[in-house]
């Protein structure tokens, strides 16, 4: 069976935890409030891709790419701008499909974790948009009605986030803790979130993170005392409750050339994007989530 080793991405750096291993048959995480059930969309859906996804609790892996006779499977990574597999053929890149897409995706450099096949990044699903609820993903044509109106086909309750972006990665405006706001990075790849301490949250332990260039840091894990919130273009402020991060990342870590906007240190990844129904439109640079109650 494979293993699927746990890593973390902080803006547009890659790190590795050191968290264990996780299998497929894994419990389900135990915030996940969205039921592995089908979605009520109230029309039909446009000409789309549907892809089963397995989440393992710490990665969302995507199943039912083809290449020849072989299925291969993908970790979902926003956070990542290439994609990659871990292809021991020697060819520069490999042609996938899944339904009538195809895709090319470039050998794999051994970044991977180990049961990783691949990794699908920013570049595949540019020009496309995708609504990911439970255990499916509905990946459209971005010229797709679905991606101008997705309200149409989710409902009142999709609420479009209030988001900058900065070259193709998308940050989402946040409150956290009570008053305090700022923007986090949405990393699908990323299986907690880095926030600023509230004064109340609970310590859980430590955490040891590996970066680039072998350093290893231990960083603090807590589960927050607030609600995490995340707020909507339309004002609506949406809530997140016990929400786990880590604190101890700064940019200094990273000795990254250019710009030291404390705003790229903050995340949000698996912890609350998994627990609500999230719609992704790559080509406008929008995403959405569709309410539910808590």
């Amino acid at each position: 069976m494979p293993q699927f080793s746990l890593y973390q991405k902080v803006g547009l750096v890659c790190i590795l935890f050191s968290l264990g291993v996780c299998s497929p048959n894994q419990t389900p995480i135990r915030n996940q409030l969205h039921s592995p059930s089908t979605f009520p969309f109230p029309i039909t859906l446009p000409p789309h891709t549907k892809i089963q996804v397995l989440d393992t609790g710490i990665a969302l892996i995507l199943h039912g790419f083809q290449r020849g006779d072989s299925n291969v499977s993908f970790l979902w990574d926003t956070g990542s701008d290439i994609s990659f597999y871990e292809n021991e053929d020697g060819s520069y890149s490999s042609e996938f499909q899944i339904g009538e897409r195809k895709i090319d995706i470039r050998r794999g450099e051994g970044i991977l974790p180990k049961g990783i096949q691949g990794l699908l990044g920013l570049d595949v699903f540019q020009g496309t948009c995708l609504f990911y609820f439970g255990t499916e993903m509905f990946w459209f044509p971005g010229d797709s009605p679905f991606c101008s109106h997705p309200d149409a086909y989710l409902g009142t309750n999709l609420k479009i986030l209030s988001t900058k972006q900065k070259q193709e990665h998308i940050y989402v405006k946040f409150e956290y803790p009570k008053a305090f706001t700022s923007y986090a990075h949405m990393d699908t790849g990323a299986s907690l979130n880095f926030l600023p301490k509230g004064e109340n949250d609970q310590y859980i332990g430590e955490k040891r993170v590996f970066l680039p260039g072998n350093q290893i840091l231990t960083l603090s894990h807590w589960e927050a005392a607030e609600p995490l919130v995340l707020l909507s273009k339309s004002g609506f402020r949406e809530e997140y409750k016990q929400a786990q991060f880590l604190t101890g990342i700064s940019l200094e870590n990273f000795h990254l050339p250019g710009d030291k906007d404390k705003e790229e240190v903050w995340v949000i990844g698996l912890d609350i994007l998994r627990t609500r129904p999230l719609f992704w439109d790559f080509t406008r640079g929008r995403v959405g989530i569709v309410h539910t109650k808590n």
